[in-house]
């Protein structure tokens, strides 16, 4: 047996299939984050060790806990043996979970030379790129790239408005590249098209108080962040926030419980 996902390179035999069955059901059964889940995986590498989609399988729940020095090389080993499939996958991770920026963006590079431009986790190959370099402070190739996913989306989504077409974090992230460059007029703008689409996003609304009052409209930038405030709830709403906090992200839900009530 071996994953749909990545099938095994090893021809296995009908003994090895049942045992890996057995494991692989036992390990779905444990708990996520459990010991017990590791060990069934480990059982499973051992009898076919050049799985990717098993190493994922160990990686990924590290990566979730924060541990990503233990998470890092067994991610490195799902890239080896299916680097189509992984190769992405280890780029995103990079940038949102571990923050090791410059080897994302040498990972998103590659795969784009090697597989042609895509996507990963909802988002353009090049919007990731972008949040590299925003982490990074090189805010004009930040916006090179957050460009480019633009175009990509536009190009992709032909008969969408433009609002729609690119994805509401992209418009956000371009507000916050021209926001560090000092276009507030532009970061305003794009802000504002985040707005027409996540209508409460209370990041965006922040933001663009903070462009207004360094601007020189101090009261209606003022008026911004108070709403921004009230509507905190209201934050980026990918899957990951529950485990990372993204770039630029000012009210986030890794710690619900240490919120005043």
């Amino acid at each position: 047996m071996s994953s749909p996902e990545n099938p095994s390179k090893k021809k296995l035999s009908s003994e090895d299939s049942s045992k890996i069955t057995i494991y692989w059901e036992k390990a779905t059964h444990s708990g996520l984050h459990s010991q017990a889940r590791q060990q069934y995986l480990d059982s499973i590498l051992a009898i076919t060790p050049d799985s990717a989609f098993f190493w994922q399988q160990k990686a990924m729940p590290l990566y979730k806990d924060r541990k990503y020095s233990l998470a890092k090389p067994f991610l490195a080993k799902a890239v080896e043996h299916n680097p189509k499939s992984y190769l992405n996958y280890s780029a995103f991770m990079k940038c949102l979970f571990s923050k090791e920026y410059e080897e994302s963006i040498a990972e998103f590079i590659e795969v784009k030379e090697r597989y042609g431009d895509s996507y990963v986790m909802d988002h353009t190959y090049n919007f990731y790129i972008g949040l590299n370099y925003l982490q990074l402070n090189k805010f004009r190739k930040a916006k090179e790239f957050l460009e480019k996913s633009k175009v990509q989306q536009f190009a992709d989504f032909p008969d969408d408005q433009p609002e729609e077409a690119c994805h509401y974090l992209d418009w956000f992230y371009l507000g916050i590249a021209d926001f560090e460059l000092g276009d507030y007029e532009k970061a305003i703008e794009n802000f504002d098209i985040s707005l027409k689409v996540y209508a409460n996003f209370a990041d965006a609304m922040y933001y663009k108080g903070a462009s207004l009052y360094r601007s020189g409209r101090e009261e209606k930038g003022g008026e911004w962040i108070k709403k921004a405030r009230e509507n905190a709830e209201n934050t980026i709403n990918e899957d990951q926030v529950f485990y990372e906090i993204y770039p630029y992200q000012v009210f986030h839900r890794l710690s619900p419980l240490s919120r005043a009530k």
